[in-house]
């Protein structure tokens, strides 16, 4: 564990809040599937940007201007029976030279340590609203309770988040290229394991024992493996349907190394080669991201990337007939296309400050995801927004022989000095690559 990263982290979030405050941040707590069995464990991952600490129950106390409570740690203090069934000892003293803390304390000691801590009228930072058992304890602490002073108190978490949406060297030297990397790997094998006859769960099988032979401790969200008219829900991920010779599967999935995650997409075809019309399709969807991730470079907005892949995707959809009106054309593309990316798949940080785009800068890690989905309720949509009757008769026609083709294609892209770096550029995606890599 590199303890020198999350002290430079704890010090660039010093130097953004009043050095007079005290920063009050709880980690995650297991969450519990039946009686004595926990669901896997997942830090918080503010908790873990500026602690690097991934038990449960702990609570991080930060006094920038105290050398003694610099960095404060409050762990759980287990039971004998935890100890028994999970080995959960804890050795305070070890852990403060671990983690590098100032001092390490129980969870159970906060009532007596922190009013130490907290002196005055000093401001406090604390996240309400993710942690009740600790929201009560500040309300407690510092709001009904004011004989020793009248605490301002004011949210970290955006401060945190501003910080987080610019990466460094350390971040990707970190874990957030092998991330990318080892989804690249688990999604080429899944690739080669399609064909006829298997069923979706058999490809995620594929593709996630990659990750965990590779040293991913887990995957970034679960995976999406859908076929046929599955493309078509965004968030599929029962993975359940047997692939049909002829249909088009969609994998998106990522692997989550050290906290970083990646995030890519690849849609190809069950029997090994495109039909004309997922072709058309494909290459419409191809063209979109390869335009976008040309747009992509310090000073542009993701608005003005959404916007370019925008008119990409109406002129082709109007091209194959889908759409006559070009203001229908979110009825076949339905979500966005970037999102940052980082230590979550989705990662935090606001997309614009008083309601302006933020520009793009060096050290944003993104994703770029184009799609076009023929659902079956298409023109069902298309009738509510009001295209007029013999609009939708032609676009009718039309829809019937694009039926259930689903296409995304995701990258993950760094914005560098003079534009940008595709971090997944090596994951096959055109139409002639992907039938060769399925035929090896």
């Amino acid at each position: 564990m590199d303890t020198d990263l999350f002290a430079q982290r704890r010090e660039a979030f010093f130097r953004k809040i009043d050095r007079d405050a005290v920063v009050i941040l709880p980690g995650n707590s297991l969450a519990w599937r039946n009686l004595d069995t926990p669901y896997p464990f997942r830090q918080q991952s503010d908790f873990y940007y500026l602690t690097g600490y991934d038990a449960p129950d702990a609570v991080a106390v930060f006094v920038p201007n105290n050398k003694r409570y610099r960095f404060v740690l409050f762990v759980h203090r287990p039971t004998e029976r935890e100890i028994l069934y999970d080995g959960r000892a804890v050795d305070t003293k070890a852990l403060q030279q671990q983690y590098g803390a100032t001092a390490v304390y129980f969870t159970d000691q906060m009532g007596k340590v922190l009013p130490r801590m907290v002196k005055w009228d000093r401001p406090i930072y604390y996240p309400f609203g993710h942690h009740p058992k600790w929201d009560e304890f500040i309300v407690n602490q510092f709001i009904t309770k004011r004989s020793g002073g009248q605490w301002p108190i004011m949210d970290p978490l955006p401060i945190i988040h501003e910080l987080r949406r610019i990466k460094t060297a350390a971040d990707f030297s970190a874990g957030l290229q092998e991330a990318i990397a080892i989804t690249g790997e688990g999604l080429l094998a899944g690739i080669r394991a399609v064909q006829p006859g298997k069923w979706e769960y058999q490809i995620q099988a594929e593709i996630e024992y990659v990750f965990r032979q590779r040293g991913a401790q887990r995957e970034a969200f679960q995976s999406i493996i859908a076929s046929g008219p599955n493309a078509g829900i965004l968030h599929y991920v029962r993975n359940n349907r047997q692939l049909q010779a002829g249909d088009l599967v969609l994998m998106d999935c990522g692997a989550e190394v050290n906290y970083y995650c990646g995030d890519l997409t690849r849609t190809v075809p069950v029997s090994g080669r495109f039909t004309p019309e997922q072709r058309q399709i494909y290459e419409l969807v191809l063209h979109a991201q390869q335009t976008g991730i040309a747009h992509m470079k310090p000073g542009v907005t993701r608005k003005a990337v959404t916007e370019a892949i925008d008119n990409v995707l109406q002129e082709g959809l109007k091209e194959l007939g889908l759409i006559e009106r070009e203001a229908d054309f979110k009825i076949f593309t339905i979500h966005g296309y970037i999102h940052w990316l980082g230590m979550d798949v989705h990662d935090v940080g606001g997309y614009t400050r008083r309601g302006v785009d933020i520009p793009f800068q060096p050290g944003m890690v993104m994703t770029i995801e184009p799609g076009v989905y023929v659902r079956e309720d298409a023109l069902q949509r298309l009738r509510k927004k009001g295209v007029p009757a013999e609009q939708l008769e032609r676009i009718a026609k039309k829809i019937k022989k694009y039926l259930n083709i689903g296409v995304r294609i995701e990258d993950n892209i760094v914005i560098t000095e003079n534009g940008n770096r595709n971090l997944s550029a090596e994951i096959p995606k055109t139409v002639e690559d992907i039938e060769s890599l399925m035929r090896t």
